[in-house]
């Protein structure tokens, strides 16, 4: 890909991104799922490990409806977006955490990053894989 692909590219990639925020700001299990590909892999920050978009739909739903309802996503602290070949992107989302209620920043201990991978079939890009893993300290020695 040239630089205006690759530019035109990673910005779907961030509004892909921006759409599963606001999908989960609605509580919408669907939306959400709908950024990804019928077959995805997505491992949550407790290790749960979802195959599948309609799986997904419904494990985000229960989230949404249940202990995550009210939540929203804040925003990445930074974004990285590294395409691995013109039709797959990498996109890695640092500083995230899930805010409830009016609160505006992230306590440390809630950060986490998040890797993403994209591909893209008929112009159409969609994630099929995900990773969120929250930022440990290491212990002391």
């Amino acid at each position: 890909m040239n630089t205006l692909e690759n530019e035109a590219a990673r910005a779907v990639l961030l509004q892909l991104v921006e759409q599963q925020a606001a999908a989960w700001a609605a509580g919408d299990g669907a939306a959400f799922a709908a950024t990804f590909t019928a077959d995805a892999d997505f491992v949550s920050v407790i290790g749960e490990f979802i195959q599948g978009r309609a799986p997904l739909a419904e494990v985000m739903q229960e989230g949404f409806d249940g202990f995550m309802k009210g939540t929203r996503l804040s925003r990445p602290r930074t974004v990285s977006v590294r395409f691995a070949a013109p039709d797959v992107a990498v996109v890695v989302t640092e500083g995230v955490c899930v805010l409830r209620g009016d609160a505006a920043e992230c306590r440390p201990e809630d950060l986490s990053v998040q890797t993403r991978v994209a591909v893209r079939h008929a112009d159409t890009w969609l994630f099929t894989s995900f990773q969120n893993t929250r930022i440990k300290q290491f212990p002391a020695a």
